[in-house]
């Protein structure tokens, strides 16, 4: 295939900047978060008119069709991701407001029971040829990092909730599985796929195990802290190779940014550093609008994947949104206000009755929204 001719090269950058620029010129970013402080003091109508959007669209029947990532293992991530972050969003706003237990406990209890059906697993599946639930009581070698690490930290999180959750007997089998896969990797990191190892996927699985291994917890955050964050930021290293845990990409912001989230349930410093490394070295204004690159100046840049989204001018989709849950956890109402208008302008939020959704989002934007906007607060 020919490579693009440059001026046509050029026509597409120039057109990308302008659909990059031209919204966030007119539209004054005051307007568009107006609503920040009350998002971030966790106000009732608005939690619950984005929980009344997400409980339309996981209730609803989603498959991987409704999505068009132009890959089936990718629609098949974005399947699971959707109830996935619903199921923490619901989770964490029945923690924050007690009075709506009754009603987001059942939501996020269907959630789990979406992620346990065979065409949620199916992605996972069809990369390691086996079922992640069939291997938990053997080693067979094959991690299941990126279906069982994430899966298990709203088991775990569910636990919490309800102490004689009907899911406690899997949490259990899942996180023995896990310790176990850590304890015998010698870089205490477990695969996600097939010779695929990301950091981030293993700051779910660690925050996953839950208090009654903390010492295996904090030798992860210790070796985390001196091997897979970079030198020169505290950023997250974003893959590693799988045998020696050198660094196979650069530190990124979507891979930081969502660690941070993630370990907030497990290690409140080691989260409070990823966010504070993302926010000095990643966290940028444009016309007052929150943004954040996915690499550090230092490093090469590559173009957006997966992972990223979409990167416009060195900012990513999925790191500025992933960043909204850092700055409620870590109590930066500035920033919180800044990438909430980024969400605003560019998520299009349509309001209808008592419910709202994200228009240009579709199911997963709109869950993973709902999980960052309303991530827990930490204790002073």
């Amino acid at each position: 295939m020919n490579p693009m001719p440059w001026t046509k090269r050029l026509a597409a950058w120039a057109a990308g900047l302008a659909a990059f620029l031209l919204p966030l010129w007119f539209v004054p970013h005051r307007w568009c978060e107006r609503d920040s402080a009350a998002w971030f003091r966790g106000d009732e109508q608005l939690q619950a008119q984005l929980a009344s959007g997400v409980e339309r669209l996981v209730t609803n029947p989603l498959a991987r069709a409704h999505f068009k990532t132009g890959s089936a293992q990718f629609n098949g991530e974005w399947l699971f991701g959707t109830y996935l972050m619903a199921g923490f969003g619901f989770g964490q706003t029945a923690l924050e407001h007690p009075q709506w237990r009754a009603r987001h406990l059942p939501l996020m209890e269907l959630c789990i029971e979406r992620i346990l059906t065979g065409d949620v697993r199916a992605f996972d599946r069809e990369m390691w040829r086996n079922d992640p639930l069939d291997t938990l009581d053997r080693d067979t070698g094959h991690d299941h990092a990126a279906y069982l690490g994430y899966f298990n930290l709203l088991l775990s999180f569910h636990r919490q909730l309800d102490p004689n959750s009907k899911f406690a007997p899997l949490n259990d089998r899942i996180t023995t599985a896990l310790v176990r896969r850590v304890e015998r990797s010698p870089t205490m990191l477990l695969q996600s796929y097939p010779a695929e190892v990301y950091p981030v996927d293993n700051a779910a699985v660690i925050a996953s195990i839950g208090p009654q291994h903390r010492p295996l917890v904090e030798k992860w955050i210790a070796r985390c802290r001196e091997c897979y964050l970079d030198s020169k930021t505290g950023l997250l290293i974003q893959a590693v190779e799988p045998h020696s845990g050198a660094a196979a990409d650069s530190p990124r912001g979507s891979g930081t940014a969502l660690a941070a989230y993630f370990l907030s349930f497990a290690d409140p410093r080691l989260s409070r550093d990823l966010y504070r490394a993302a926010q000095t070295h990643l966290a940028d204004t444009v016309f007052g609008f929150g943004v954040v690159r996915e690499y550090p100046r230092h490093c090469r840049e590559a173009g957006g994947d997966i992972d990223s989204g979409p990167v416009i001018l060195g900012y990513s989709v999925s790191a500025t949104g992933f960043l909204i849950a850092g700055s409620r956890i870590h109590g930066d109402s500035e920033e919180f206000a800044r990438l909430t208008a980024t969400a605003h302008l560019f998520g299009a939020p349509l309001q209808r009755a008592d419910r709202r959704e994200y228009v240009t989002g579709g199911p997963l934007g709109n869950a993973i929204l709902f999980a960052m906007l309303t991530a827990r607060r930490s204790s002073p």
